[in-house]
């Protein structure tokens, strides 16, 4: 009878063991590559009054999710590659990661060569950015590049050109996830209109910041409420398109 009752133990210890070790980790690491609208920005400098979205991510997910922000101000797909910044990245990445890649707003500046990529260029850096991840068993999401405020006689207007539906075409063509932050965040700066989407972006008067004593205004990055707005609209994506296991470990689902 006692050896009858030891088998059933034995039998029970060795397949809880059996399940741990077939149970699939519940961490992930989500990487962001990308340039000032979405990169960690240094909150002991005085003179940085702007968020980006990548920042404020965290605050969506649980203690299973670890974002490393890796993307950087001033940067295009162009000149992250060059400067080695997605080399660091990729090498880093593991099967089951997770890499959101949003970039374009530096890729336009024509008047800027180091950053300047044509349209031509950037199409190839997204695609080796997906090929990269793909090759490292990562899961890439394209984002297009996050709307700017540029009103005209109160309407509102795109100020990305041909950048935005390029993301949309390689991610089309190459079926990965997109979450199309440029379409999103233009309705929700457009829905608020002129003057109450002045709270999502920089907007300081004289003598309001001893950083800037003659004021601010800067209709391209965010204060810390207009990075939340914006890094809530990434994880209702994550949440529609269903991607697991990133959906499952927000705090709000």
């Amino acid at each position: 009878m006692k050896m009858i009752k030891l088998f059933r133990f034995c039998f029970v210890v060795l397949v809880c063991a059996c399940m741990s070790c077939s149970r699939p980790a519940t961490g992930v690491k989500l990487f962001l590559a990308g340039d000032s609208t979405v990169q960690d920005v240094n909150r002991k400098d005085s003179t940085k009054l702007d968020w980006g979205w990548g920042q404020v991510l965290p605050r969506f997910f649980n203690e299973n999710v670890t974002v490393v922000n890796m993307a950087k101000g001033g940067r295009s797909s162009r000149s992250f590659t060059e400067e080695g910044r997605w080399d660091k990245l990729i090498a880093e990445v593991n099967k089951g990661d997770y890499v959101m890649i949003q970039f374009g707003h530096n890729d336009a500046s024509v008047n800027k060569p180091e950053r300047y990529t044509s349209p031509e260029q950037y199409r190839r850096f997204l695609q080796k950015f997906v090929t990269d991840v793909r090759e490292k068993k990562g899961i890439p999401v394209l984002i297009t590049p996050v709307s700017r405020r540029n009103f005209e006689k109160g309407e509102f207007v795109h100020s990305h050109g041909v950048y935005p539906q390029i993301v949309r075409d390689v991610a089309k063509e190459m079926r990965v996830p997109l979450i199309d932050l440029e379409k999103e965040s233009a309705e929700l700066i457009a829905g608020l209109g002129p003057d109450a989407s002045r709270q999502l972006f920089i907007h300081v008067g004289p003598g309001e910041s001893p950083a800037y004593p003659n004021g601010k205004h800067d209709d391209t990055h965010f204060s810390e409420k207009g990075a939340l707005e914006m890094a809530r609209l990434v994880v209702n994506d994550v949440k529609s398109l269903r991607l697991k296991p990133l959906s499952q470990n927000l705090l709000q689902k």
